[in-house]
Parts: C-alpha cells; sequence; structure tokens
C-alpha cells in the first residue's frame, strides 16, 4: 500500500518478502502472499519526498484506499496495484503518463510509494516492451524480480 508515513506496510513487506496487505491504522498484517513476478521500475530524475506530501488530499483517498484492500485481500493484487497508482498520482501531483503507456503490456502498474519512482509488474517479454518505452525518457530503468524471502539478518 502507499502511505504517508510508509512505516508498517513497507516494514511487513520487507520483512516477510512477497505481497503483504496491511491496515496501517492498526499496524494488522491482513494477508500475505509469497510471488514470483517479474518487476520493471522506472525513477525519473526528479526526487519527492514524503514529508512534503499532501496529507489532506492522500486522506480523500480513503473510498478508494478500502476499493484497494478489497482487491487485494481478493487476491487481484495487479488491479489493485493499479488503481492505488492511478489514485495517488493523482493526489500527490504525479502525472500518470507513465502508467497509462505501460498498462496495455503490463499487469499492474503503479506508483511507488509517494513518488516519484513507477513500477509494473507482468511476463518478463512484455515487461521489456515497456522498458524501451520508459526508457525514452529521462531517468533510469531496471528490470528485476520480487523478494519472496523477507531480511534476513547475518
Amino acid at each position: 500500500g502507499v502511505t504517508v508515513t510508509g512505516a508498517f506496510d513497507d516494514a511487513s513487506a520487507s520483512m516477510l518478502g512477497g505481497v503483504t496487505v496491511t491496515d496501517n491504522t492498526t499496524d494488522e498484517l491482513l494477508a500475505h502472499e509469497t510471488v514470483g513476478w517479474d518487476v520493471l521500475v522506472y525513477t525519473p530524475p526528479e526526487r519527492a519526498y514524503s514529508a512534503e506530501a499532501d496529507v489532506a488530499r492522500c486522506r480523500q483517498l480513503a473510498p478508494v484506499a478500502d476499493l484497494v484492500a478489497e482487491l487485494a485481500l481478493g487476491g487481484e493484487h495487479a488491479r489493485a496495484m493499479t488503481v492505488n497508482g492511478l489514485a495517488f498520482c493523482a493526489a500527490l501531483g504525479f502525472s500518470p503518463d507513465p502508467l497509462l503507456v505501460a498498462m496495455d503490456a503490463a499487469a499492474g502498474v503503479s506508483l511507488s510509494g509517494t513518488g516519484p519512482s513507477f513500477t509494473a509488474i507482468g511476463e518478463r517479454e512484455a515487461l521489456e516492451t515497456v522498458r524501451d518505452r520508459w526508457a525514452k525518457r529521462e531517468g533510469r530503468t531496471w528490470l528485476t524480480t520480487t523478494q519472496t524471502e523477507g531480511a534476513r539478518i547475518t
């Protein structure tokens, strides 16, 4: 999920790996699923900071967040991330264009955190198509995979 604080949802995904669905108001883990996805990340050169996010605009997305939670808890992770990403682009003032140019090829697309990075998931070949599109923009793209094991202290 995307939150202004980015605390519990990010921590749970980092610690457990895979996909986590959380209630950040109660720090409750609602669901965890191991996935092995190919992931494409695009980071434009500009920077954004969570402290600069318009909290009031983000709070207006509560009904959308409920829909996203329903989708995610129903196993529709790609649709959930796409709805979430488009909504938070609007709330945080980011152009949704990187998402829109990827939607026909990727299974799911989203804004990463409070921006400005974008992510896409899907079949590797489809993501290579998206990578070619995103590479025409200033910034950096990289193709990777999800982590399934979570963090380990060594």
